[in-house]
Protein backbone atom coordinates (compact mmCIF):
# COMPACT_ATOMS: atom_id res chain seq x y z
CA UNK A 1 0.00 0.00 0.00
CA UNK A 2 1.39 3.44 -1.22
CA UNK A 3 1.83 5.88 1.98
CA UNK A 4 0.69 9.12 0.37
CA UNK A 5 0.60 12.85 2.36
CA UNK A 6 -2.84 14.24 1.70
CA UNK A 7 -2.74 17.95 2.50
CA UNK A 8 -6.24 20.09 3.38
CA UNK A 9 -6.25 23.72 2.32
CA UNK A 10 -8.86 26.17 3.22
CA UNK A 11 -8.94 29.40 1.52
CA UNK A 12 -11.80 32.01 2.84
CA UNK A 13 -11.06 35.41 1.20
CA UNK A 14 -13.11 38.30 1.65
CA UNK A 15 -11.67 41.00 -0.62
CA UNK A 16 -8.80 42.93 -0.38
CA UNK A 17 -5.57 41.31 -2.27
CA UNK A 18 -4.03 37.97 -1.87
CA UNK A 19 -0.88 36.08 -2.93
CA UNK A 20 -0.86 32.20 -2.92
CA UNK A 21 2.50 30.85 -2.88
CA UNK A 22 2.67 26.93 -3.90
CA UNK A 23 5.75 26.23 -2.14
CA UNK A 24 5.22 27.93 1.84
CA UNK A 25 4.31 26.14 4.50
CA UNK A 26 2.18 27.85 5.56
CA UNK A 27 0.30 31.24 5.94
CA UNK A 28 -1.91 33.11 7.67
CA UNK A 29 -3.26 36.61 6.95
CA UNK A 30 -6.07 37.57 9.14
CA UNK A 31 -8.47 41.23 8.44
CA UNK A 32 -10.55 42.54 10.91
CA UNK A 33 -12.84 45.05 8.92
CA UNK A 34 -10.57 48.46 9.08
CA UNK A 35 -7.38 46.68 11.75
CA UNK A 36 -4.73 43.98 10.79
CA UNK A 37 -4.60 41.51 13.14
CA UNK A 38 -1.48 42.52 15.49
CA UNK A 39 1.58 40.89 15.57
CA UNK A 40 3.20 39.84 18.77
CA UNK A 41 5.81 42.63 18.03
CA UNK A 42 3.28 45.06 16.97
CA UNK A 43 1.21 45.24 20.40
CA UNK A 44 3.63 47.94 21.91
CA UNK A 45 3.22 50.36 19.01
CA UNK A 46 0.82 52.51 19.24
CA UNK A 47 -2.45 51.79 17.43
CA UNK A 48 -5.53 54.04 16.16
CA UNK A 49 -8.73 53.86 18.39
CA UNK A 50 -11.33 50.87 16.42
CA UNK A 51 -14.58 52.76 14.91
CA UNK A 52 -17.98 52.53 16.46
CA UNK A 53 -20.19 50.43 14.89
CA UNK A 54 -22.16 53.37 13.97
CA UNK A 55 -18.91 54.58 12.23
CA UNK A 56 -18.46 51.34 10.60
CA UNK A 57 -21.80 51.91 8.56
CA UNK A 58 -20.58 54.38 6.82
CA UNK A 59 -17.67 51.75 5.12
CA UNK A 60 -20.90 51.10 2.38
CA UNK A 61 -20.08 54.62 1.05
CA UNK A 62 -16.27 55.41 1.84
CA UNK A 63 -13.55 52.96 0.97
CA UNK A 64 -10.51 54.14 2.64
CA UNK A 65 -10.59 54.38 6.42
CA UNK A 66 -7.75 57.28 6.63
CA UNK A 67 -10.75 59.52 4.63
CA UNK A 68 -13.84 58.05 6.85
CA UNK A 69 -11.77 59.15 10.25
CA UNK A 70 -11.36 62.49 8.79
CA UNK A 71 -15.22 62.93 7.83
CA UNK A 72 -16.09 61.27 11.39
CA UNK A 73 -13.72 64.23 12.82
CA UNK A 74 -15.73 66.80 10.96
CA UNK A 75 -18.86 65.19 11.63
CA UNK A 76 -18.33 64.95 15.30
CA UNK A 77 -17.43 68.80 15.62
CA UNK A 78 -21.32 69.57 13.44
CA UNK A 79 -23.09 71.58 15.91
CA UNK A 80 -26.46 72.31 13.84
CA UNK A 81 -27.97 70.99 10.49
CA UNK A 82 -26.18 73.35 8.22
CA UNK A 83 -22.64 72.39 8.93
CA UNK A 84 -23.74 68.87 8.67
CA UNK A 85 -25.23 69.25 5.09
CA UNK A 86 -21.79 70.75 4.10
CA UNK A 87 -19.47 68.07 5.08
CA UNK A 88 -21.83 65.84 3.38
CA UNK A 89 -21.91 67.85 0.37
CA UNK A 90 -18.29 67.89 0.68
CA UNK A 91 -18.32 63.69 1.07
CA UNK A 92 -20.48 63.57 -2.18
CA UNK A 93 -18.28 65.47 -3.98
CA UNK A 94 -15.68 62.95 -3.57
CA UNK A 95 -17.22 59.91 -2.90
CA UNK A 96 -18.70 58.22 -6.09
CA UNK A 97 -21.04 56.56 -3.76
CA UNK A 98 -22.59 59.19 -2.29
CA UNK A 99 -24.78 60.71 -5.09
CA UNK A 100 -27.24 63.31 -4.66
CA UNK A 101 -30.37 61.19 -4.72
CA UNK A 102 -28.39 58.80 -1.89
CA UNK A 103 -27.52 62.04 0.13
CA UNK A 104 -31.03 62.55 1.16
CA UNK A 105 -32.62 59.55 1.47
CA UNK A 106 -33.64 58.87 4.97
CA UNK A 107 -31.76 55.97 5.41
CA UNK A 108 -28.73 57.58 4.99
CA UNK A 109 -29.40 59.87 7.06
CA UNK A 110 -29.96 58.82 10.03
CA UNK A 111 -26.73 56.90 10.05
CA UNK A 112 -25.13 60.56 10.89
CA UNK A 113 -27.43 61.28 14.22
CA UNK A 114 -25.32 58.76 16.43
CA UNK A 115 -22.33 60.86 14.92
CA UNK A 116 -23.10 64.11 16.08
CA UNK A 117 -23.24 64.74 19.90
CA UNK A 118 -22.87 67.88 19.71
CA UNK A 119 -26.19 68.79 17.67
CA UNK A 120 -28.40 71.30 19.81
CA UNK A 121 -31.02 71.71 17.47
CA UNK A 122 -32.44 70.24 14.31
CA UNK A 123 -31.79 67.29 14.23
CA UNK A 124 -34.42 65.77 12.18
CA UNK A 125 -34.30 63.78 8.91
CA UNK A 126 -36.14 66.47 7.10
CA UNK A 127 -34.37 69.30 8.75
CA UNK A 128 -31.03 68.05 7.84
CA UNK A 129 -32.64 67.25 3.88
CA UNK A 130 -33.49 70.58 3.65
CA UNK A 131 -29.97 71.84 4.86
CA UNK A 132 -28.57 69.25 2.07
CA UNK A 133 -30.32 70.57 -0.78
CA UNK A 134 -29.54 74.12 0.04
CA UNK A 135 -25.70 73.20 0.26
CA UNK A 136 -25.84 70.94 -2.78
CA UNK A 137 -27.58 73.56 -4.93
CA UNK A 138 -24.87 76.30 -3.93
CA UNK A 139 -22.09 74.29 -3.83
CA UNK A 140 -19.11 75.86 -6.73
CA UNK A 141 -19.82 73.83 -9.84
CA UNK A 142 -16.39 72.24 -12.08
CA UNK A 143 -16.16 74.21 -14.83
CA UNK A 144 -15.56 71.61 -18.17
Amino acid sequence: MDSETHFSIVFNIYGGSNQILPNATSATQNYYGDEAELEKDDVSKDKEPALSPEARRLFSYINKVEDLRIYLVQIAECTNAVELARVIVKMGEREPKITSEEMVKERFISLFFPLTPLFVSGKTVSNIRARINNAWARRPRKRL
